[in-house]
């Protein structure tokens, strides 16, 4: 497995990678109407309209270089005092989930975020998802919740806080 940094050129493979992720991992937590109509042409465009010079994003490759999952962070977006930094998406696809690939994301994220100066992290997650267990085996600490509406239904979210992202349980940025 190698982790890098993503462009552009990446984006149909981030999509696969996104769409295919939504429709497991949230599959009896969000609409199945919803999650069928997913596409990776449209996911596609909105990847390659991405503002990948203002945000990091990596991508995680298999031994033929396939991407097999992602992260994507940048500043905080909700003006939180707390946050600087934002883990907007970290995706993995199913046959490689629990190997390291998502630590070894998050990892990358964090030294990313710590070489700009950002030193606190917050994320989001659906509160109904099992994968919220990734965030607090890497020391997140759910900071708050509130409802998401999306595509007419709502869904309870939570988010995650590192106040100081040098000591998330990931071996320590280096």
């Amino acid at each position: 497995m190698r982790i890098r940094e993503a462009s552009v050129e990446d984006a149909s493979a981030i999509a696969r990678v996104a769409v295919d992720t939504w429709k497991t991992a949230y599959r009896g937590i969000i609409d199945d109407n919803y999650l069928n109509s997913l596409s990776y042409e449209e996911r596609e465009k909105g990847w390659r309209q991405y503002p990948f010079h203002e945000c990091y994003v990596y991508v995680a490759e298999d031994n033929t270089q396939n991407i097999i999952g992602f992260a994507a962070a940048g500043p905080e977006r909700e003006s939180n005092p707390m946050y600087q930094g934002e883990l907007y998406a970290i995706y993995i696809n199913q046959d490689y989930q629990s190997k390291g690939v998502g630590s070894a994301l998050f990892l990358s994220i964090l030294k990313k975020l710590d070489n700009t100066g950002i030193n606190s992290l917050v994320l989001w997650a659906l509160s109904a998802s099992p994968y919220r267990k990734f965030y607090e085996k890497h020391g997140g600490k759910p900071v708050q919740s509130k409802l998401l509406e999306m595509e007419g239904f709502a869904y309870q979210i939570t988010a995650y806080g590192w106040p100081d992202i040098k000591v998330a349980n990931v071996g320590g940025i280096k």
